[in-house]
């Protein structure tokens, strides 16, 4: 089956449709109309298995650190991830304050679930639930751009990252999402799938992506956020 025609009759499915809907607002836009589209930034791809480095959220694992979920070991306060004064273990913390748009949730989560811990789906839950009604409305639009700059963020901030991202030179990151089901999984990383007899990683890959261009640019990634974006009250950081 050609390449194309794979990801296009996956997308017809109504459920997947509907469940990727919750991270783009066009999923048609994720569709690639040539096999070349399948390295830019939020399009779905073939990626053949034998020239990715894919890495999974478990300690231990090779390339551990290039997960947004992957923490910083405690008491490594060199590899401390830092925000201003914030400092932290996990940049999945930073990510996800950003989509309030409200400084009280970044606040409260700093200083209570945040707080010396790492996010986890039921944390993620709790927050969302407290602050309903607070997320930025613009947040699928500058999610892939707010994630450029938190892996800014961490290239400067934690060595073990940089060493796993450069080990990987050659090959491309793939966040592997083959064992999960949530919803955003084949939008920031994707699943192991066999076409036609060959191994082959299929989603967008956004993170993996991103990875890729950042290590191709020695830690740099151009991005754009909106003028009000802000944390803690105040305006971004710029990096």
């Amino acid at each position: 089956m050609p390449k194309l025609q794979y990801i296009k009759d996956y997308l017809l499915n109504a459920k997947i449709r509907e469940t990727l809907s919750k991270v783009a607002n066009d999923v048609d836009s994720l569709i690639p109309q040539s096999e070349a589209e399948f390295e830019e930034v939020q399009k779905f791809g073939l990626y053949p298995a034998e020239h990715c480095q894919p890495f999974v959220t478990r300690q231990g694992t090779p390339f551990y650190q290039l997960d947004n979920m992957s923490l910083v070991p405690k008491n490594d306060t060199a590899n401390y991830l830092k925000y201003g004064d914030f400092e932290f273990r996990q940049l999945e913390i930073l990510y996800n304050m950003a989509r309030m748009y409200s400084a009280e949730p970044h606040h409260w989560l700093r200083d209570n679930l945040f707080q010396s811990c790492r996010v986890d789906a039921r944390k993620k839950n709790e927050y969302k639930a407290k602050f309903r009604g607070k997320e930025r409305a613009d947040w699928k639009e500058i999610q892939v751009e707010w994630m450029k700059y938190c892996l800014m963020l961490k290239y400067r901030c934690n060595a073990l990252f940089r060493k796993d991202l450069y080990e990987g030179v050659g090959k491309l990151p793939v966040e592997d999402a083959t064992a999960t089901n949530y919803a955003s999984n084949l939008f920031w990383g994707a699943g192991l799938v066999e076409v036609d007899g060959k191994n082959f990683y299929f989603g967008c890959n956004v993170l993996g992506q991103l990875l890729a261009q950042l290590r191709d640019n020695n830690g740099v990634l151009d991005y754009k956020l909106p003028d009000d974006m802000h944390l803690f009250g105040k305006p971004i950081i710029k990096i």
